[in-house]
Formats: C-alpha cells, structure tokens, sequence
C-alpha cells in the first residue's frame, strides 16, 4: 500500500521504509534503553545478564552509600533490616525470605557505622528486592517502564498495555527501563528542579513512542515526480502517519507542499496508473 496524491505536473507518492534507521542505534539519544528478551533484540547494547544486575550497578554509580545505608536504616524497605548488635558490637544486615518465611543475616561489620559505611551499602544493594532497588535508584535518576506488547507485531509504551490491547494480558508485559540519570537531566536543562525532571520525562517518553514507531513499521519514505520523472525523495521519517505528511510537506517545493492534505490510499500496483496517467491521455488524444 502507498499514499499518493496529484498536482500536475507532479506526482507525490509516500510509502512505508523496508530499511529504516533503528532509532537506538542511529539517532543521538537523551535517555539510555535497557531491555531484556528472549527472541527479540530490544534497546541499547549492554552487557546486564539481568535486571537486577542492571539496577544494583545503576545504584552503586549513582546512589551515595551513605543514601543506601540510610534507605534501610530509616524502614524504607520492609523486607531488608540494618541493626546494632550491642554485644557483639556490630552492625548487621537481614532480609526476609518470603519462601522460609524468616530473617536472614546477609552481612556484619564491627566497628563505627561510619567506617564500614561502604561495605554495608554494598551488602545492603545486594540483599534489597527488586522494589527497593528501583525506589533507591530513582532518587538521582529518571527511570521508566519500558512495555512490549508482542501481537501480530510489536509495540513499546511506558504504560501497560493492559486494558487498551487485545489479549495484553498474555502478549505484554515489561521488557525493562528507559532512564537519564540527574547528571544528564543537568547537563540538557541547566539545573535539577521539578519542572526540569518533567521535563525530561516527556524526552524519554517520546524516545520510546520513536522507538515504538520503528518496532510497529511505522516508517516512511516519499518520491516525489515531476512530468513522470522523479524529481526528490527522502526515506527514513518514523512516525504516526499524520505528523510524517507534516514533516515530509517540509521538505517538498512550495507549490507542492498542499499535496499532503489530498493523499490517495492505493495498492502498490496501481500506482504507474497516476504517474502515467496524463502521458496515456495524452497518447489517446494524438490517436
């Protein structure tokens, strides 16, 4: 199928990109996309096995241990408890474990809080759920769910598909994280304050609504014909079908660029009939 529309002496035809750029691969991206499936290949390149593995590192670069350290020291997560051990003179770190249903010691330092601060927020990342980790790593890091509904094709959103896609109850779920860390946040807007955070929250939201374009073949290219010659065209817009008429109208002459509010949906074969259409009534009238 193909879009076309006709202004003599010009033809303009718009069609769907078989070798689009893959938006996280080619463009310059705001936000970092870490994903993890079984048969597809989704995202950024990394080298996490896993989830958790992604998130823990995430936390260890960007999360002070004195921050990690007082995360479980002040009850923040209900599974992971950090207590002083008067008679041994240590502090020690627990989790629950929802299987045996009971408290666990995961690590101890003896000595001053202060001077095993390190070794205790390591212990601590290593023995907080998964929850937690996402809490604590969202203090200096703006991170979204990354969703993939896998349906007689795909599709990525922030939000669950669940209630808005036909059976998403079973082709959907989340596949991992877009995010930018506070550093980046600063670096792109100047400062770390809400508005700014809002901010960069839209970017990543509307990186993986590009992304969802390329992964749902929402990819376009135009030829544009000038007395049955071709005269322009340009590939690689990626997009929802009204705002790529909007950009590819920017790139025609002047007094072609109307031609995108009169397109004609055809079938591929049809479309020498319009590029040629005039040059048969043409032949038909010197017959």
């Amino acid at each position: 199928m193909c879009l076309v529309a006709v202004k003599q002496p010009y033809v303009l035809q718009i069609m769907y990109d078989d070798d689009a750029p893959n938006p996280r691969v080619d463009y310059d991206n705001f936000g970092k996309m870490m994903c993890w499936h079984s048969r597809y290949n989704l995202g950024d390149e990394h080298h996490y096995s896993e989830p958790r593995n992604f998130l823990e590192q995430l936390i260890t670069d960007s999360i002070p241990a004195k921050d990690i350290v007082a995360y479980v020291k002040d009850g923040k997560a209900d599974d992971v408890k950090l207590e002083y051990d008067r008679a041994a003179h240590a502090w020690t770190v627990t989790s629950y474990d929802n299987y045996f249903k009971k408290w666990f010691t995961d690590c101890t330092f003896e000595g001053k809080l202060a001077d095993g601060i390190d070794e205790l927020a390591e212990g601590i990342t290593g023995a907080l759920y998964m929850k937690d980790l996402l809490e604590l790593a969202k203090q200096k890091n703006c991170i979204l769910e990354c969703n993939l509904y896998d349906h007689s094709g795909l599709s990525m959103s922030t939000s669950s598909f669940i209630g808005r896609a036909h059976h998403a109850e079973w082709d959907s779920g989340q596949v991992g994280w877009i995010y930018a860390s506070h550093e980046d946040v600063k670096k792109e807007y100047g400062s770390i304050t809400p508005e700014t955070l809002e901010k960069a929250e839209s970017l990543l939201r509307a990186e993986v609504e590009t992304y969802d374009c390329y992964l749902s073949n929402q990819c376009y290219g135009f030829r544009l014909y000038k007395d049955g010659a071709e005269e322009d065209s340009c590939w690689g817009f990626l997009g929802y079908i009204d705002d790529i008429k909007k950009d590819i109208a920017g790139y025609l002459p002047e007094e072609c660029q109307a031609m995108v509010d009169d397109m004609e949906d055809i079938e591929d074969r049809e479309f020498d009939d319009y590029l040629y259409q005039d040059l048969d009534e043409e032949m038909e009238a010197m017959e």
